[in-house]
């Protein structure tokens, strides 16, 4: 289907999805602290990073907690993979750019190289998923080890939630009683990560047209 849109119809396809995610992940590290007292399962859904899924975890029931994680983690990784694989090295290095790690490919892909889908599996970040496609990673393959490895890291960190359920909720009841000042910490902290980034050029959020422009080329099929 991919095959017959022209080039700026898939990249819109594949990037506005990821800059919307990107954008609602913006809002969510800066509303943060709030969202931890007010709505906990929200704040998974916009910034399922390891460190807030831990200490969310002991506020939420199973069920809500691991479906809406599992969600928002897969969603963006199939898109990254595809613009892999239809724009090879232009979409590693266009990745790599935008990450917080610049210089990370070369290591990364001596990873893939040893072990690809565990890799996949264990650290499915948007470079890695770019990397796979760019690597004609076996579509099958890379969604089944992108689905079991997320599944699994799921439920090890209810299990953790589960095992330091008390210091997490202290820790969460600490940030509550202190939650607008941590907010204001957290907006500026994020508004001016924001600026940074589009200083730099490394912002996850640009124009279509910017995006058209980095990853059109004579390689894409």
């Amino acid at each position: 289907m991919l095959e017959n849109l022209t080039d700026r119809q898939r990249i819109s396809l594949l990037v506005v999805p990821t800059i919307i995610v990107a954008i609602a992940g913006s809002i969510g590290s800066a509303l943060s602290p709030t969202l931890l007292v007010e709505a906990p399962l929200l704040l998974v859904a916009l910034v399922p990073r390891n460190q807030v899924l831990v200490l969310v975890a002991p506020q939420l029931d199973f069920w809500p907690f691991f479906l809406v994680g599992t969600v928002r983690l897969l969603i963006t990784d199939p898109m990254f993979f595809l613009v892999g694989r239809y724009y090879g090295p232009r979409a590693v290095a266009w990745i790599e750019q935008r990450s917080e790690s610049p210089g990370s490919v070369a290591r990364f892909e001596r990873w893939f190289q040893r072990a690809a889908y565990p890799v996949v599996a264990i650290a499915p970040n948007n470079l890695i998923c770019t990397i796979a496609g760019a690597s004609k990673m076996p579509v099958r393959g890379f969604l089944i080890a992108n689905f079991t490895g997320t599944v699994v890291r799921m439920l090890l960190i209810w299990w953790l939630g589960e095992i330091f359920a008390e210091p997490l909720t202290d820790i969460a009841n600490f940030i509550g009683e202190y939650r607008w000042y941590f907010t204001a910490l957290t907006v500026a902290l994020v508004a001016y990560s924001i600026y940074r980034g589009r200083r730099r050029g490394t912002s996850p959020i640009e124009s279509i047209d910017d995006a058209v422009h980095e990853l059109e080329g004579d390689e894409a099929p």
